[in-house]
């Protein structure tokens, strides 16, 4: 039956068949019956109630094998009734002789405190003694069930930080629980900032001096939780994550990417000289690490750098397919568009720049474009003539008219209208204005969506209305004649047809 529930089957149904086992004296038997035990029994087994007092006269046999086949069960299946009925004997198993008891007590004892939380407070000096028993593997143990709890009210777990500091000191533990204490030192520093200044040199020796990759990662974690003001050691940090980085296990390069991202969020410009690797990771296999590499990119661009960025990224963006072409055409935006233009010294250059990223063939961003066109245009009088220059140029191009879609490139012509009409004496548009509203009357704005339509028609009356009105496309200066011979001019002006 156990074989047949771990393929899938329910066995609910000899619960109490189970208990029967569980109840032989011979061990190979008792085994067995355990084992189906924890397998099968939950929340919802009545006969749970009857292997009470058998798991409590197993606590105490003679046969530790006994005990321990008891304590694993007990992790396994643990209630709110279990834990409130058992708890007591467990802890009383903290004191064993044998450490291999002790130590499954200890870890038993994280769901006891879990389904039944009364039991911490009077438990808790015999789990801290724990932390100095002799035995390596009973202090490792205590100290993962303290990691646990310190996780989820780790204000309570403050006046340890001694007996913690003392077991990262030592060098007699294994890799796996010096983990555990640095983890746990991760979600007590941010509360004690004095921990910080004690923490620097063991971490600085750990980062410096480990071969585990592991455990250069947890320390590196720990350093941005808690040491981020203390910026050698952040350049330390730095500097172990671009090896991860340049790893080929794609596991690593996340990993050393997710950190990176953690510390661009302390030190926003901490990330900036590692460009060039972030950069080559935008080209990986895998898309998770394409992303995390795209979100870096924030702390990589400035005023110098800039151009250069968005080249490399265009020529990305030329060389993929799919999805993350788009990622990486928003991206470009949201890089110029940042603190408002912070970083665009020549917007004609971005305008350029958008210009290229329309003619991206299926792209699906064809209304972000659109507002950016709209945003310099309104924000830039200076670039506005260019900016009509290349509406124009956009009204001529028919790749902008096939299979217009909500959302793609069919949008740059909505501002491309709207632009040329709002701005037209203020631009100076090289050809005819009559040209530019036979543009906006094209049979192939037909093909467009509706609300793109009405968009031209509203902007072709505005055009037609100041063209008529005798309005050029450069403003012309002021006449300093009198006004009767304004007058005069004005009449001697032949109708427009």
């Amino acid at each position: 039956l156990t074989y047949l529930q771990m393929m899938g089957y329910d066995m609910a149904w000899a619960s109490f068949n189970v208990v029967e086992v569980m109840v032989c004296p011979r061990f190979g038997l008792k085994r067995m019956g355990y084992l189906a035990a924890s397998q099968s029994f939950n929340e919802g087994t009545d006969v749970l109630m009857l292997a009470t007092n058998l798991m409590r006269k197993d606590l105490s046999s003679k046969n530790m094998y006994d005990a321990g086949m008891a304590l694993n069960c007990i992790s396994n299946v643990c209630t709110p009734d279990l834990a409130r009925d058992l708890a007591a004997d467990v802890v009383s198993m903290l004191s064993n002789s044998k450490p291999y008891l002790r130590k499954r007590a200890v870890l038993a004892l994280y769901r006891i405190f879990l389904n039944f939380p009364d039991a911490l407070r009077p438990a808790f000096p015999r789990l801290r003694e724990r932390l100095q028993d002799q035995n390596a593997s009973v202090v490792c143990a205590a100290v993962c069930v303290l990691c646990e709890l310190a996780r989820k009210n780790p204000k309570n777990y403050l006046p340890l930080a001694s007996v913690f500091f003392d077991l990262l000191n030592a060098t007699t533990y294994n890799n796996w629980m010096l983990i555990k204490v640095i983890k746990l030192f991760g979600v007590l520093t941010p509360l004690e900032p004095r921990l910080a200044r004690l923490l620097v040199q063991p971490m600085h020796d750990l980062m410096t001096s480990t071969p585990a990759t592991s455990l250069l990662y947890e320390c590196i974690q720990t350093c941005i939780a808690g040491l981020s003001a203390h910026l050698p050691t952040m350049k330390l940090c730095i500097q172990k994550l671009r090896a991860f980085i340049e790893d080929p296990d794609p596991n690593l390069k996340y990993l050393g990417l997710s950190a990176l991202h953690n510390i661009m969020k302390i030190h926003p410009r901490a990330v900036a000289e590692h460009g060039d690797v972030v950069l080559h990771c935008l080209e990986d296999d895998d898309a998770t690490i394409r992303g995390r590499a795209l979100d870096l990119l924030a702390g990589i661009v400035s005023k110098k750098n800039i151009r250069d960025v968005v080249a490399r990224l265009t020529l990305i963006i030329n060389r993929i397919d799919g999805p993350f072409r788009d990622d990486i055409l928003a991206k470009i935006v949201d890089l110029c568009h940042a603190n408002q233009y912070a970083h665009v010294l020549d917007f004609e250059w971005y305008l350029s720049v958008l210009t290229d990223l329309s003619r991206v063939q299926g792209t699906r961003r064809g209304g972000l474009l659109a507002t950016q066109f709209l945003d310099v245009a309104l924000r830039v009088r200076d670039v506005r003539g260019f900016a009509a220059r290349v509406m124009v140029s956009f009204l001529r191009d028919p790749r902008y008219y096939i299979n217009p879609t909500e959302g793609g490139v069919c949008e740059i012509l909505d501002a491309a209208v709207w632009v040329l009409a709002e701005y037209y004496r203020d631009t100076a548009i090289e050809c005819d204005p009559l040209q530019v509203l036979e543009l906006m009357l094209q049979p192939r704005v037909a093909q467009l969506p509706a609300r793109i339509q009405a968009t031209f028609m509203h902007n072709a009356l505005k055009f037609f209305s100041k063209m008529v009105a005798g309005e050029a496309a450069v403003k012309p200066e002021e006449d300093e004649e009198d006004e009767d011979e304004e007058e005069d001019e004005e009449e001697e002006k032949e109708e427009p047809v």
